[in-house]
């Protein structure tokens, strides 16, 4: 990557991070500031930003900046835009982390809730991707990681409007990747499976099961997605037993598949 420096580290880049505030995002910036990347970090709840770019600097980190910005808002992207075109030359990586979903039988959410959904997870994601491939295409270099799920591979009942963003995110990310590779811009889809973040609470899972036991961690999930990216890949997904169900998803039959998702899934709250 650009800017490398002593030991891997990276000097005078800056990585930016949306939905920085908690889970996947947050571990994301951690293990970023560590290979020494200046840190834009990006969410609503800047206080949570505050106390994580604290942490950055009390380790040996630098300096962060934070915004506190709602991406479903077209004016918070367009804001988000204009820093990185002032900062074109030294912007490195852009992280689409910010995301969430909802479990549940779809006719017990108002439809505004799924709008905003489909607002945060397709259109500013779309956007903001768009935005950063063609400042790093100018310069030929940089990278964009754009978090999607293992709900990609398939349709999900109870969480249907969600696993059709994610299976979006999928599908443009690894276009895009293709278009962009010849300009020396570095495109992946990060696909995690069950990893112990808030995404439980806001998405309104209140139950705790054996599954959870075994749910991997977001740090482990952060580290696994940047290694693959370093490596090169366009599609990570974190951890042997989700690639195994990505597999599986793939070879047996979707009404099998949609009819085993939906029993899963029914009995989630």
């Amino acid at each position: 990557m650009a800017g490398a420096a002593k030991g891997g580290m990276v000097s005078d880049t800056v990585a930016v991070v949306t939905g920085a505030s908690a889970g996947i995002g947050r571990e994301l910036a951690r293990q970023l500031a560590a290979r020494g990347h200046e840190l834009w970090l990006v969410a609503r709840r800047k206080d949570r930003l505050t106390e994580l770019a604290s942490e950055i600097r009390n380790s040996g980190g630098r300096e962060a900046a934070l915004w506190g910005l709602d991406l479903t808002r077209s004016n918070d992207r367009r804001f988000l835009a204009e820093r990185m075109s002032g900062a074109r030359d030294r912007l490195a990586l852009f992280v689409n982390n910010a995301g969430f979903g909802a479990v549940g039988p779809t006719l017990m959410h108002p439809n505004s809730r799924y709008l905003e959904m489909i607002e945060l997870n397709i259109t500013a994601l779309t956007e903001l991707s768009y935005d950063a491939a063609r400042l790093m295409a100018e310069k030929r270099s940089g990278g964009i990681i754009n978090v999607a799920s293992t709900a990609s591979f398939q349709p999900v009942p109870y969480q249907n409007v969600y696993a059709a963003t994610k299976a979006y995110v999928l599908s443009f990310t690894c276009a895009l990747a293709e278009e962009v590779k010849e300009r020396g811009v570095r495109v992946m889809a990060l696909c995690p499976g069950l990893t112990r973040t808030e995404f439980q609470a806001v998405a309104g899972i209140t139950w705790e099961d054996f599954r959870m036991r075994y749910a991997m961690s977001a740090a482990r999930c952060a580290e696994l997605g940047l290694r693959d990216f370093n490596r090169g890949k366009v599609v990570s997904v974190t951890g042997a037993s989700n690639k195994l169900l990505m597999f599986a998803s793939w070879i047996l039959p979707r009404a099998l598949v949609v009819r085993a998702t939906g029993r899963m899934m029914k009995y989630r709250k």
